[in-house]
């Protein structure tokens, strides 16, 4: 996407952020109360940011690399040609899965307001908007971006507005038990899932950790308030649909409006990202043009395949960055080394096989904080007992 201005990523990600699958995700933590609920909102966003920023975002500004790229540094090429092949899988679900919240959410919108109901048309019309997203002049597309994200982001302060006016607080002691692990871990999840994606923004600068800053501190603001819309809807208006909600309050167009227009500035991000994953494994510049094949294979998984498989396989495929970009992190900025290359993928597998495991055990700051610790703990000793090689720079 060349050289962008580190306000027009903070931007970008804001954007991002601003999506109906995070309010989705804010409405699960209400059986926590508001108190305990948005605390487990901070923590997750905290542990998950620090991860998206240092080990992803700042690292590949620093080598002027995606994200995936960067991972050549620890697993070296084979590990580059893996994991892009597994984020381009990941990102084609996430852009099918936008696409089905977003018509989801339009329909419930559209039938109270004009009694019309259509799945087609209305992931149509999600589609052919990422499509054009995709294709616009790069200077024009930062340009719109950012109007579009800032009216998006009044938008939503006068959806949370709506909510906190109309409605009441509800008991939450009827909703089904979530313990305090299991929230931050929501949180925590949502933002490792952007983590091979900031590569791809931040790698053409000459300021890395100020791009890499900028570009979390814009996720980080909208992702916290967009779990905090989600939260504050069930435990003010006792209703777990969000849609629901919109539906009968005074803000149907503008909410119809928000979740367009949320939905086309975070999955083109998914679409172009994945095109960029594929095209370094194909060795091809023709970038755009992939994202956009990408966006209409989404559109048909959308359309004709169950959305319950695609997130049980969204979830797998999530457990792979956690131990990915926590080897990666005790590399290259604890030990400045790194362990062979059947060490490192050893030692992979095992945080992705236990990143399962580790979810039985309940741990209260979540699963991938613990991970990162013990998996993080043990490829440091297993440096001081076994010989490291230079990092891959090339």
């Amino acid at each position: 996407m060349g050289n962008t201005k580190p306000s027009g990523l903070f931007l970008l990600w804001m954007g991002a952020a601003i999506s109906i699958a995070e309010i989705v995700t804010g409405t699960l933590i209400a059986p926590l109360g508001w108190k305990n609920g948005l605390l487990a909102i901070l923590i997750g966003h905290i542990i998950g940011c620090f991860v998206f920023l240092l080990p992803a975002g700042y690292l590949s500004a620093q080598q002027n690399r995606t994200a995936i790229q960067a991972t050549k540094t620890v697993f070296g090429q084979q590990g580059v040609l893996l994991f892009s092949l597994l984020n381009a899988l990941q990102l084609l679900g996430w852009t099918a899965v936008m696409i089905v919240n977003a018509q989801q959410a339009m329909n419930g919108l559209s039938k109270a307001l004009f009694n019309y109901h259509s799945v087609f048309v209305m992931s149509l019309i999600v589609a052919v908007l990422i499509v054009v997203w995709l294709l616009m002049d790069h200077k024009w597309l930062f340009k719109v971006n950012n109007v579009i994200v800032l009216l998006l982001a009044i938008g939503m302060l006068l959806m949370l507005w709506t909510i906190i006016k109309e409605g009441r607080l509800q008991n939450s002691a009827n909703l089904a038990p979530l313990s305090f692990g299991s929230a931050v871990e929501l949180n925590v999840t949502m933002a490792l899932s952007w983590l091979p994606l900031i590569g791809d923004y931040t790698q053409h600068t000459d300021r890395p950790f100020r791009t890499s800053m900028d570009s979390v501190c814009g996720y980080f603001i909208a992702s916290v308030a967009m779990f905090s819309l989600g939260l504050f809807t069930v435990i003010l208006t006792g209703q777990s649909d969000f849609t629901t909600v919109l539906s009968h309050s005074s803000m149907g167009m503008i909410a119809l409006l928000v979740i367009v227009f949320s939905t086309v500035t975070t999955t083109f991000m998914d679409a172009y990202s994945a095109a960029t994953n594929i095209a370094n494994v194909v060795k091809t510049k023709a970038v755009n043009l992939i994202a956009v094949g990408v966006t209409v294979l989404g559109l048909l998984i959308a359309l004709f395949v169950s959305m319950s498989y695609y997130q049980s396989f969204l979830s797998a495929i999530g457990a792979v960055f956690t131990p990915l970009f926590a080897i990666l992190f005790v590399s290259v900025f604890l030990m400045r080394q790194r362990l062979s290359l059947p060490l490192n993928f050893i030692w992979w597998l095992i945080g992705f096989v236990g990143y399962s495991w580790l979810q039985k055990l309940d741990f209260f700051l979540g699963t991938t904080f613990f991970l990162l610790l013990v998996l993080g703990l043990g490829v440091y000793l297993t440096g001081l007992v076994t010989k490291k090689y230079p990092l891959m720079t090339d």
